[in-house]
Protein backbone atom coordinates (compact mmCIF):
# COMPACT_ATOMS: atom_id res chain seq x y z
CA UNK A 1 0.00 0.00 0.00
CA UNK A 2 1.14 3.70 -1.15
CA UNK A 3 0.16 7.35 0.44
CA UNK A 4 0.74 10.30 -0.49
CA UNK A 5 1.28 13.31 0.92
CA UNK A 6 1.79 16.90 -0.50
CA UNK A 7 2.67 20.46 0.05
CA UNK A 8 2.28 23.92 -2.22
CA UNK A 9 3.39 27.02 -1.81
CA UNK A 10 2.40 29.89 -4.20
CA UNK A 11 4.60 32.87 -4.33
CA UNK A 12 6.76 32.48 -1.79
CA UNK A 13 9.51 34.66 -1.86
CA UNK A 14 12.48 32.29 -1.70
CA UNK A 15 15.93 32.16 -0.65
CA UNK A 16 18.85 30.70 0.30
CA UNK A 17 17.21 29.66 3.72
CA UNK A 18 14.96 26.65 4.12
CA UNK A 19 11.42 27.81 4.39
CA UNK A 20 8.88 25.51 5.45
CA UNK A 21 6.04 24.52 3.17
CA UNK A 22 2.80 24.89 5.19
CA UNK A 23 0.22 24.91 2.75
CA UNK A 24 -1.76 22.41 0.39
CA UNK A 25 -3.35 24.58 -2.17
CA UNK A 26 -5.72 26.47 -0.94
CA UNK A 27 -5.50 25.80 2.67
CA UNK A 28 -2.86 26.30 5.33
CA UNK A 29 -1.79 23.41 6.55
CA UNK A 30 1.12 22.55 9.58
CA UNK A 31 4.51 22.30 7.92
CA UNK A 32 4.58 18.86 9.63
CA UNK A 33 3.03 16.16 9.27
CA UNK A 34 2.85 12.43 11.00
CA UNK A 35 4.07 9.63 9.30
CA UNK A 36 1.37 7.12 8.45
CA UNK A 37 0.94 4.28 10.52
CA UNK A 38 2.11 1.08 7.82
CA UNK A 39 4.40 2.50 6.01
CA UNK A 40 7.95 2.34 6.88
CA UNK A 41 10.02 4.04 3.45
CA UNK A 42 9.66 7.20 1.85
CA UNK A 43 9.62 6.14 -1.62
CA UNK A 44 9.50 8.45 -4.20
CA UNK A 45 9.08 12.34 -4.01
CA UNK A 46 8.19 14.77 -6.90
CA UNK A 47 9.05 18.57 -7.41
CA UNK A 48 7.94 20.54 -9.42
CA UNK A 49 8.55 24.51 -9.25
CA UNK A 50 8.33 27.92 -11.26
CA UNK A 51 9.48 31.26 -11.21
CA UNK A 52 8.24 34.98 -12.03
CA UNK A 53 9.47 36.92 -14.80
CA UNK A 54 13.42 36.39 -15.18
CA UNK A 55 14.07 34.69 -12.05
CA UNK A 56 16.45 31.45 -12.47
CA UNK A 57 17.65 29.27 -9.52
CA UNK A 58 17.76 25.78 -8.58
CA UNK A 59 15.64 24.13 -5.77
CA UNK A 60 16.29 21.73 -2.72
CA UNK A 61 13.60 20.40 -0.99
CA UNK A 62 14.79 18.76 2.42
CA UNK A 63 13.05 16.57 4.72
CA UNK A 64 13.72 16.48 8.49
CA UNK A 65 12.22 15.61 12.09
CA UNK A 66 12.40 12.02 14.04
CA UNK A 67 10.31 10.50 11.47
CA UNK A 68 13.05 10.33 9.24
CA UNK A 69 15.41 7.55 10.66
CA UNK A 70 18.96 8.41 9.33
CA UNK A 71 18.47 12.20 9.49
CA UNK A 72 18.08 15.01 7.38
CA UNK A 73 17.71 13.74 3.44
CA UNK A 74 17.44 16.44 0.49
CA UNK A 75 16.07 16.14 -2.95
CA UNK A 76 16.83 18.59 -5.67
CA UNK A 77 14.40 19.88 -7.80
CA UNK A 78 14.78 20.71 -11.87
CA UNK A 79 16.49 24.19 -12.49
CA UNK A 80 14.55 27.33 -13.35
CA UNK A 81 15.44 28.85 -16.24
CA UNK A 82 13.98 32.87 -16.96
CA UNK A 83 11.39 32.10 -19.76
CA UNK A 84 12.41 35.41 -20.86
CA UNK A 85 15.98 35.04 -21.61
CA UNK A 86 15.56 31.08 -22.98
CA UNK A 87 15.63 29.90 -26.07
CA UNK A 88 13.90 26.75 -25.52
CA UNK A 89 11.78 25.69 -23.07
CA UNK A 90 12.55 23.73 -19.50
CA UNK A 91 10.57 21.03 -17.70
CA UNK A 92 10.77 22.02 -14.27
CA UNK A 93 9.69 19.07 -12.82
CA UNK A 94 11.42 15.42 -11.20
CA UNK A 95 10.25 12.93 -9.90
CA UNK A 96 12.85 10.83 -7.53
CA UNK A 97 13.03 7.36 -6.83
CA UNK A 98 14.14 7.26 -3.02
CA UNK A 99 14.64 4.99 -0.03
CA UNK A 100 14.38 7.00 2.64
CA UNK A 101 13.66 5.20 6.24
CA UNK A 102 10.96 6.72 8.10
CA UNK A 103 9.21 6.14 11.63
CA UNK A 104 5.56 5.52 11.39
CA UNK A 105 3.99 7.80 14.41
CA UNK A 106 6.92 10.52 14.36
CA UNK A 107 7.16 13.92 12.43
CA UNK A 108 8.64 15.18 9.26
CA UNK A 109 8.65 18.83 7.95
CA UNK A 110 9.38 19.52 4.46
CA UNK A 111 10.87 22.52 3.58
CA UNK A 112 12.37 24.28 0.81
CA UNK A 113 15.31 26.38 -0.68
CA UNK A 114 16.96 28.25 -3.60
CA UNK A 115 20.62 28.93 -5.03
CA UNK A 116 19.43 32.29 -6.01
CA UNK A 117 16.36 34.71 -4.23
CA UNK A 118 12.84 34.22 -6.54
CA UNK A 119 9.46 34.37 -6.36
CA UNK A 120 8.62 30.72 -6.53
CA UNK A 121 5.92 28.48 -6.48
CA UNK A 122 6.04 25.09 -5.75
CA UNK A 123 4.58 21.74 -4.95
CA UNK A 124 6.39 18.43 -3.37
CA UNK A 125 4.29 14.86 -3.37
CA UNK A 126 6.05 12.04 -1.20
CA UNK A 127 5.44 8.61 -1.79
CA UNK A 128 5.46 6.42 1.55
CA UNK A 129 5.01 2.31 1.48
Amino acid sequence: MALTIARTETQLSATTAFQAMDNLMASTVSSSFVVPSGVSRLVSVEVCSTADGSDEYGCLVRFAGNGMSDGEQYVAGAANVASTTATGTASNYISKDTDFAVISGNSIECSIAVTDAATISATVVMTFA
